[in-house]
């Protein structure tokens, strides 16, 4: 399909290519399925490859060609397909070309979890059922760039070269153990997820990790400074942490609160990096930020945890301790069994059935089940 394909891939980036690929997928029931984006290097993320896999051939498709991906989309729709970590891709997927899967999808790592696996990454699940070392280096490789490298390339055929021989091993695994359902309620409920609309939390975008317990006059020096930093990333297109790390804007605005009449030049060391015009922009957002009144700063936002009486608390300790032998039984993680958030909601709306327990909690069925005699024994 072109002539750059590999040994251990078909590279396709024309129309007729992708024509021919699409033809060829039609006749399959499921494909294994990754992508690779570039959110480590741009600050509008797109994806960059999808790779595929069926019927003993891997694909790379290159979506930045600027070929019509339509029918190719609609096909893929309907087959089931294979994923390492759905959720990403998913929404990688909808976010850049509004795809959404019409099939069943089947999460290999997501049944790593339900099997209760140790190491649920990629790699290790590869190693344990096909006997092969994948190579990780290609990680934080730029994705958008062209043309791309043979060993990036083979590394991104690589991640799906496998998914098929590594789903039918877990698959029965899962049979062995009577733990289908609980995987298919996990993947549906991650399909769901990565299909509804971006929440608005309420938190303002500036409130970033480490500034929390600052005081109002900091906060409006790490507000200023990251609108700074959020529009020096979208006219570069490359993303925040590339143009200042979180720690460091933290830092900046401790300092200059500090410091209120010290040129930035006797700031912290990674300043020696900002020049010319972005260093006089960023002087700028200072300058707004030390020159605003009291009554401008923003204040602390005041966590309001719900009243819990003592009863109610104990009986979240004793539905968490029943949760961690349950867990502990069934040789799976007890977060993946049950949150604290989710036995709080329990015990707060006293949620003695099923039903109840997932509509107020957000337990998934086999979850709520398998939790429902302590539940009741502890309420």
């Amino acid at each position: 399909m072109n002539s750059r394909s590999g040994p251990g891939y078909v590279y396709v980036d024309t129309e007729e290519g992708l024509a021919r690929l699409t033809g060829a997928l039609r006749g399959t029931a499921r494909v294994g399925f990754d992508t690779e984006a570039d959110s480590l290097h741009h600050y509008f993320e797109k994806v960059c490859l999808m790779q595929l896999s069926f019927s003993g051939t891997s694909y790379i498709i290159d979506p930045l060609a600027g070929v019509s991906l339509t029918e190719f989309l609609e096909a893929l729709s309907q087959k089931e397909l294979i994923l390492q970590g759905a959720d990403y891709d998913l929404r990688m997927l909808k976010q850049s070309f509004g795809f959404r899967p019409k099939a069943s999808v089947f999460d290999t790592m997501l049944a790593g979890q339900v099997l209760g696996y140790e190491k649920i990454g990629l790699a290790a699940l590869v190693e344990r059922f096909c006997g092969i070392s994948l190579v990780k280096t290609g990680q934080k490789s730029d994705w958008s760039k062209r043309p791309l490298p043979v060993k990036l390339l083979e590394y991104a055929a690589a991640d799906v070269k496998c998914l098929e021989r590594v789903a039918d091993a877990m698959a029965e695994a899962l049979r062995e153990l009577g733990r289908t359902e609980w995987h298919r309620e996990c993947c549906e409920r991650a399909v769901k997820i990565t299909g509804l609309p971006e929440k608005e939390d309420g938190k303002d975008p500036w409130r970033i990790k480490g500034s929390s317990k600052l005081p109002p006059g900091v906060l409006a020096f790490v507000r200023e400074i990251w609108k700074w930093r959020d529009e020096e990333a979208r006219q570069r297109d490359r993303p925040p942490f590339m143009i200042l790390l979180n720690e460091n804007l933290v830092e900046l605005a401790e300092w200059r609160a500090k410091n209120p009449k010290e040129p930035l030049q006797r700031g912290p060391a990674f300043l020696q990096k900002i020049t010319g015009e972005r260093l006089a922009r960023l002087e700028g957002a200072i300058r707004l930020a030390g020159n605003l009144p009291a009554a401008a700063w923003p204040e602390r936002v005041k966590r309001i945890m719900p009243a819990e009486d003592r009863p109610s608390q104990e009986k979240v300790e004793a539905l968490l301790a029943a949760c961690r032998t349950i867990a502990d039984g069934l040789k799976i993680s007890s977060s993946f069994l049950a949150s604290r958030a989710s036995l709080t909601a329990v015990v707060r709306h006293e949620a003695r059935s099923v039903e109840k327990a997932m509509d107020v909690s957000g337990l998934m069925r086999w979850q709520a089940e398998l939790l429902l005699p302590a539940i009741k024994a502890v309420l």
